[in-house]
């Protein structure tokens, strides 16, 4: 769970900021948006080069993809209320399959971009 809230969620987050920003036209194609906007955001930290990145983020965008809204409510409830997500079943299970999405990956602690 540690990997998911230092490195993953952090470049969820920016990915999903950059697409309340988004016009109707560009966001036909919500998913491939959500990509690249976490490909974009995990090259400018300097976590990985854009190859790794693209095979980064679309396995986690997939993830996320197939959460329910009540596990996402369930995991915000939680954590917000200063419980420790990480004791739900969903949030382990979501814990490992990003986990999965990592395995093998060269990536790096994120950085402050140059931009």
């Amino acid at each position: 769970m540690r990997f998911m809230t230092k490195t993953l969620l952090p470049l969820a987050a920016a990915a999903t900021s950059a697409m309340m920003f988004m016009s109707p036209a560009q966001a036909l194609d919500i998913k491939q948006e959500m990509i690249d906007q976490c490909v974009t955001s995990t090259v400018d930290y300097k976590v990985a080069d854009k190859a790794t990145a693209t095979k980064l983020c679309t396995c986690t965008t997939n993830v996320q993809s197939k959460m329910t809204l009540g596990e996402v409510w369930e995991i915000e409830s939680y954590a917000q209320s200063g419980k420790d997500p990480a004791t739900l079943a969903s949030a382990k299970r979501i814990d490992s399959q990003m986990k999965q999405c990592a395995s093998g990956l060269k990536l790096n602690p994120p950085q402050q971009p140059t931009k």
